[in-house]
């Protein structure tokens, strides 16, 4: 792979400017794609999204509450200014849509008094359906109500002064995708911000920080293409294109400073530029490949699921750590293969060079050099001391991830997706109704009923005074008059049933018959008198049907002018005739049940609608979910086992359920999603690493990063900020470090094992990992962790939470555990942190008991009469002192380290020679060139192993064996 990029370097280069410039177009329109209703992102079927289905394929004449003024009040005068409102904002509608949309008055509601203080709800009915989406014209209807109440204010002065909200489901997806795209400007110029910053004060160079975020833009540019692709196909839902971004700058930005640190490093100690960016791309490409495939693991596993929502963000984040990571592997060489030193100006290799002397000899210190000189303090107090106080930190380790554990464990997330919505004008009109009216009215929950047979003879229509007025016809099935029994009549004992067992619900409309209402309010009123009757039933009734029933009970009742009604006088009986063939009760029921979406045109399907006192979407709700699914289903004493003479099934449907039950499937999917991706990563690193205990010891720390980061969300947001956890955030969380937190593993663990194979022991090699790699590894946990740390500053809560378990997940990851706990737990395992199958451990040259090949443990021994050993190298006597050992010993490491780079890089060069030797691409001198570079192989691995027979045979002298 290196000789390609630095053959092709050019080509590689313009090719991704080529696919960038493909993907544009495509990728600015991938906002058009993304989805802000969760509901919209459901997956598998559901109990919940079945009910919703019939409802949706079966009632027609449901309520619609997608959009819906709302008007505060608070005396008699100022309601009627909200109903002066009402009618100009009913006028301007019909002007501006005309029968696009229908504005209906939805009533008054209040806590107290309705006359003296409440709310008018005014619903606005799409009746283009899914052909016209009226949530874009958001803001013109909100222009609309400014408008009416200008106009209104003429005769009421009260109404310009009147609060008005538009909210509902519509209103809320718009207001939320604004705030989306609000707050993608505020998070991502402060993230790159963070990125310049840091990676300036880290290479003190200004073309190298513009690197590693300008090549993230560009992958991230094409990514955006296959959001709008993927988004065609099934809906992306609008965090993940936030979430996508910040990863990748993260994830990306990593993989590009550890492959230009390493160049870096690698030039610093006297390597030509070839052989600097060959090393770069052979040792820190492998981490950076390693650590790139278990991001996409860990990310690819959400596609699992059967949500679309998490699956779809599963994939695109995959994707786009995938675009990342290519990026990092081909375009950062190529890129540096071009420019070479370049890429660090005004920095240069020489200047890291004098600084560094400096830093060791003494000297002046510029901003740079104090830098170096803190961080290499640093690093090496932290490898004395993980070394030091092992034990120490493992038992601190322990006591830490006690309270924990217990916090991760006692916690209860929750499904309130009302909590975490951004703040707006639909959010604050709906926490105003929730305010004045029981928490359920805009999002009620529906208990639709499959019934056996249809329970109707006839639904029909009456047209009267430009009004299509609905009637139903029972017939046995619904209701039989002579034995009151029937669909209805269980129905209605079912709701009553219902609304007194469980204090949390506020109303509850089912099936209604006015010939039971009748006969039962005449019996408890003991009377037989009409007028007395119907008035009393006349009071009962919600406002949003009472005009209706008023108007019906007129004209059975001889009145003339409607237009002022006398309940007094309404004295028709149910089972007057207002036209012919059609009985008060005939047509009041089909306004009562057809009219308000309780009954279906055929008759076939029943929806009882249940609005709850507390928020839709509160843990008592949920709590009253489950207990009413339970009624429902479970056990002969349940309603649909009671009543299966009536009804076949039973549903739980409405925006609670739908979340209700995406939480739970989510969660139970995800018990076998966290099993898949940890194996998953075990296998990956037992292959990559050849180690037994390793992978599992860095799955074993992630996973405490990840309870420990839970814990703290839920102490700083339930505990501190009184906001709940979105069930979504431990989730998204174990995947995202899993994947994201591994790379600092891996970088960690890659390079001791790098220092293992070039020789040194267990401990030397984990304390020159930490002094080496310990400062770029600091580094990229402090870019991923500080962009997603930037999204505390969203609107949304949601985004804000993530923001922060996501930021402080990496800072534990990256900081405390892998550069404390995994050092330390890797000096107590010792060799066992590197047992593993021959096979494996051979390969990176390794015994499978962990100690190495090709370096013995007595390398820092040299012979007292040689001069030379494998031919090259001077050796000096014999050390006396441990001090003259150590030295020597470090010597030698070197010696060998550069012998085995040297071996390789001719590797690559003869397995490429080879590969066109077989094609047929190599000419005569090729030829020459492959037999020139297999005998210089040879005789360097020969040297080699000379080298370290010699320094066995030495250090056996040495101790006279």
């Amino acid at each position: 792979m290196a000789d390609v990029i630095m053959k092709h370097s050019k080509a590689v280069i313009a090719l991704w400017l080529v696919v960038l410039v493909c993907a544009l177009p495509f990728g600015i329109k991938s906002g058009d794609v993304l989805e802000y209703d969760m509901n919209s992102m459901s997956g598998s079927s559901t109990e919940a999204s079945d009910g919703q289905a019939i409802i949706d394929e079966h009632f027609s004449n449901s309520i619609d509450l997608s959009e819906i003024l709302v008007i505060s009040y608070s005396s008699s005068e100022e309601l009627a200014a909200a109903q002066a409102i009402f009618v100009e904002f009913q006028n301007l509608m019909d002007d501006k849509y005309g029968a696009k949309t229908t504005v209906s008055n939805y009533g008054t509601y209040s806590k107290g008094d309705p006359n003296v203080e409440g709310i008018l709800m005014i619903a606005i009915a799409n009746n283009e359906g899914e052909s016209w989406d009226i949530s874009h014209e958001t803001d013109n209807i909100r222009d609309l109500v400014k408008e009416a109440k200008s106009n209104a204010s003429a005769a009421y002065p009260e109404a310009a002064g009147l609060t008005t909200y538009v909210t509902g489901n519509d209103a809320i997806t718009y207001d939320t995708e604004n705030s989306s795209m609000e707050d993608v400007s505020k998070v991502d110029p402060l993230s790159i911000l963070l990125i310049f910053v840091l990676l300036g004060l880290f290479f003190y160079a200004v073309v190298t920080a513009v690197v590693p975020p300008a090549v993230v833009g560009m992958a991230y540019g094409i990514a955006l293409a296959a959001v709008y692709a993927i988004g065609c196909l099934m809906g992306v839902y609008y965090i993940t294109q936030t979430l996508i971004l910040v990863s990748m700058l993260g994830a990306g930005c990593d993989y590009a400073i550890f492959i230009i640190t390493r160049y870096r490093d690698e030039r610093k100690k006297g390597l030509s530029h070839e052989d600097a960016l060959k090393t770069a791309i052979m040792w820190g490409g492998e981490a950076v490949f390693t650590s790139g495939i278990s991001v996409i693991i860990g990310f690819a596993a959400l596609a699992l699921c059967d949500f679309a929502m998490v699956r779809t963000m599963g994939i695109i984040l995959a994707i786009g750590i995938a675009i990342a990571l290519v990026a990092a592997l081909t375009f950062i060489p190529s890129l540096l293969n071009l420019v070479k030193d370049k890429i660090f100006w005004p920095s240069n290799i020489e200047s890291y060079k004098r600084v560094e002397d400096k830093v060791q000899n003494g000297g002046k210190l510029g901003v740079h050099g104090h830098l170096s000189k803190g961080s290499k303090r640093y690093f090496a107090w932290l490898s004395r001391n993980t070394h030091k106080h092992s034990k120490l930190i493992a038992i601190a380790l322990v006591v830490l991830c006690i309270p924990g554990l217990y916090i991760f464990a006692e916690s209860e997330d929750s499904a309130d997706m009302i909590s975490v919505m951004p703040d707006s004008e639909s959010v604050d009109g709906l926490d105003l109704i929730m305010t004045q009216t029981d928490g359920g009215t805009i999002m009620p929950t529906y208990i639709v009923l499959e019934m056996n047979e249809s329970i109707v003879t006839t639904v029909g229509s009456l047209p009267y005074g430009g009004m299509s007025i609905p009637y139903v016809i029972w017939n046995e099935h619904g209701l039989d008059p002579a034995t009151m029994t029937g669909a209805v009549p269980t129905v209605m004992e079912m709701t009553k049933d219902i609304n007194k067992n469980y204090e949390i619900v506020g109303s509850i409309s089912g099936l209604n018959s006015w010939q039971i209402m009748y006969m039962k309010e005449g019996a408890d009123l003991r009377t037989t008198d009409p007028s007395t009757i119907n008035q009393a039933l006349y009071e009962q009734m919600p406002s949003a049907v009472k005009g209706y029933v008023g108007m019906i009970l007129a004209i059975a009742s001889g009145q003339h002018d409607l237009t002022h009604i006398d309940p007094t006088a309404f004295d028709a009986s149910w089972n007057s005739y207002v036209v012919s063939g059609l009985t008060v009760a005939n047509i009041i029921d089909g306004i009562l049940n057809v009219g308000t979406g309780i009954l279906s045109d055929d008759g076939q399907y029943v929806s009882v609608m249940v609005i709850t006192t507390d928020k839709p979407m509160s843990a008592d709700t949920m709590d009253f979910l489950a207990e009413l699914r339970s009624d429902l289903h479970d056990g002969k004493e349940s309603y649909d086992y009671v009543h299966r003479n009536i009804w076949s099934a039973s549903y739980v449907a409405g925006t609670s359920a739908s979340i209700d039950d995406m939480s739970k499937d989510i969660e139970d999917q995800f018990s076998m999603i966290r099993i898949v991706v940890a194996i998953l990563l075990i296998v990956l690193l037992f292959f990559i690493l050849g180690s037994y205990l390793t992978p599992i010891r860095s799955i074993i720390t992630i996973l405490l990063s990840v309870f420990l980061t839970v814990a703290l969300t839920h102490v700083v947001f339930e505990g501190l900020m009184d906001t709940p956890v979105l069930f979504l955030i431990p989730i998204v969380l174990f995947v995202v470090l899993l994947g994201l937190g591994m790379d600092y593993e891996i970088f960690m663990t890659t390079k001791i094992r790098e220092n293992k194979i070039k020789g040194m022991n267990n401990d030397e090699a984990i304390d020159n990992a930490i002094k080496e790699a310990g400062p770029v590894i600091s580094l990229c946990a402090l870019l991923m962790g500080g962009t997603f740390l930037t999204l505390v500053l969203a609107n949304s809560s949601m985004l804000k939470e993530l923001g922060f378990a996501l930021g402080m997940g990496i800072l534990i990851d990256g900081l405390l555990m892998v550069g404390y706990v995994s050092p330390a737990l890797m000096h107590l395992m010792g060799d066992w942190s590197w047992k593993g199958p021959g096979f494996l451990t051979r390969r990176h040259g390794l015994n499978p008991d962990g100690s190495n090949m090709a370096v013995p443990a007595a390398c820092g021994a040299a012979p007292a009469d040689a001069e030379h050993i494998g031919g090259e190298m001077p050796v000096k006597a014999v050390p006396a002192t441990p001090e003259e050992v150590a030295k020597y010993k470090q010597e030698c490491y070197s010696e060998v380290a550069v012998r085995q780079d040297r071996i390789a890089a001719l590797n690559v060069e003869v397995k490429t020679l080879t590969d066109n030797k077989r094609i047929g691409r190599l000419d005569e001198e090729g030829e020459k060139e492959l037999e020139a570079k297999r005998s210089e192989l040879k005789a360097e691995k020969e040297s080699l192993r000379e080298f370290q027979r010699k320094s066995r045979e030495d250090l056996r002298s040495r101790k006279g064996q």
